[in-house]
């Protein structure tokens, strides 16, 4: 099953079958002071750890079922969890040893206030968990705002995901027109080195009804669940990575989807939710506008060495003399205040014809070819054919050259 949403949230049904005992401190007193009689029930309620059935003075067969699965869905195998598991396995020997007529009711009440506090602690580790995850998604984020290139703000990505602990295995993709190619793995604990070799230049097309097509088009974070029998998934994908659930989201930058995150929790096995797939979207959505920055960044820089390198030309032509041969052989240094008559200096647009002096006018108006091409109405490659005569005639080797040329050239008419 695929869960695809905006703004609605798509849920399993609860999982209604573990319960919870309500035993109280009065309870524990009173079975102490009866010593048997004490009746210990509880009703049923989802997500809770145990449940006792029956009355302590009999031989109570204690269910299976109800003993043995609800006590592996505690989560965690550390912390609150663990202490929990090891409290519920104490009290499952202790109501074993009833039937005997050996138990010791007082010690057995006790386990059981070790359980509910175990239980009190894992509830509270559940509700802090939302917390203790988005604030590590935000960490995350701002660590790859300290990266400087676009590029390695990709790849860092799944890495720093993992580190947040809540995904065991993340993948980030380029997409590029109908493919996305997959990036950069990152596992917890590492591995996978079946998974990276079919990974390498692998190229996946974004067909119809495959789910990544899906979340491309729509922009939009999905959970699959069951994936190994889902039909629109990538099905060699599905079979080499060994997942049964993931979560996908789309990576957006400038208005374009450029890239695709997927995660599992294939290490840990802990079930994906949809809060799971909207916290992959928090971050995808964080890590296209990081890379959206960085990429904007890197650009002006790139225009702000080509500014440079335009003045320090037009710098150079306005502040350096002209040298100019001499009939006896020998140089003849001129300026421009130097030059008379009708002959025209070296390097003058002068030299120009009048639609290359135009071609020019426009171009150190700031115009590109194809805004020249446009307000002169001819081709593009007809206005590449006259800025190369122009070079050539001015003896220069680029356009900032040329410019700086019409400029001092344009500067000495006004002051004439």
């Amino acid at each position: 099953m695929i869960y695809i949403t905006d703004h609605v949230s798509i849920s399993k049904s609860p999982n209604t079958s573990s319960m919870s005992p309500t035993v109280s401190a009065t309870q524990c007193a009173s079975a102490r002071a009866a010593g048997a009689g004490a009746a210990l029930d509880a009703d049923r309620r989802p997500g809770d750890v145990w449940k006792l059935e029956g009355t302590m003075t009999s031989s109570t067969v204690v269910r299976e079922q109800a003993r043995t699965e609800p006590i592996a869905r505690i989560p965690g195998s550390g912390g609150p969890g663990g202490k929990a598991v090891e409290a519920a396995a104490a009290v499952w020997q202790g109501l074993a040893a009833v039937g005997t007529g050996s138990a010791d009711l007082g010690r057995l009440c006790d386990l059981l206030a070790e359980l509910v506090a175990g239980q009190a602690a894992v509830y509270a580790d559940l509700a802090q968990r939302p917390g203790r995850a988005l604030a590590g998604i935000l960490a995350a984020l701002a660590r790859l705002r300290d990266e400087p290139l676009a590029a390695e703000v990709l790849d860092r990505a799944p890495a720093e995901l993992c580190a947040t602990g809540v995904f065991d295995r993340v993948l980030v993709s380029g997409v590029r027109g109908s493919v996305w190619t997959p990036r950069r793995l990152f596992r917890s604990g590492g591995g996978d080195q079946q998974l990276y070799d079919f990974l390498t230049d692998l190229e996946i097309p974004l067909a119809s009804p495959m789910v990544e097509a899906e979340i491309v088009r729509r922009r939009l974070p999905a959970l699959v669940t069951d994936a190994q029998h889902e039909p629109r998934a990538f099905r060699a994908l599905m079979a080499v990575s060994g997942t049964n659930e993931y979560v996908g989201a789309p990576v957006v930058a400038q208005g374009v989807v450029i890239g695709l995150l997927h995660a599992d929790n294939q290490v840990s096995g802990r079930p994906l939710t949809t809060m799971d797939r909207d916290r992959l979207r928090i971050f995808a959505e964080g890590l296209g506008a990081i890379y959206e920055r960085k990429l904007l960044e890197s650009r002006l820089a790139g225009q702000r060495e080509q500014l440079t390198e335009a003045f320090r030309a037009m710098e150079t032509i306005f502040t350096a003399p002209e040298v100019l041969p001499s009939p006896v052989g020998t140089a003849v240094v001129a300026t421009p205040a130097a030059t008379t008559g009708d002959r025209p200096e070296s390097g003058n647009p002068s030299q120009l014809t009048a639609r290359e002096r135009e071609v020019l006018a426009l171009l150190a108006s700031g115009a590109t070819n194809a805004q020249v091409a446009a307000h002169l109405t001819v081709a593009e490659s007809t206005v590449k054919s006259h800025v190369k005569s122009i070079l050539h005639k001015l003896g220069v080797s680029n356009r900032a050259g040329a410019i700086a040329r019409y400029l001092r050239a344009h500067n000495n008419e006004r002051r004439i």
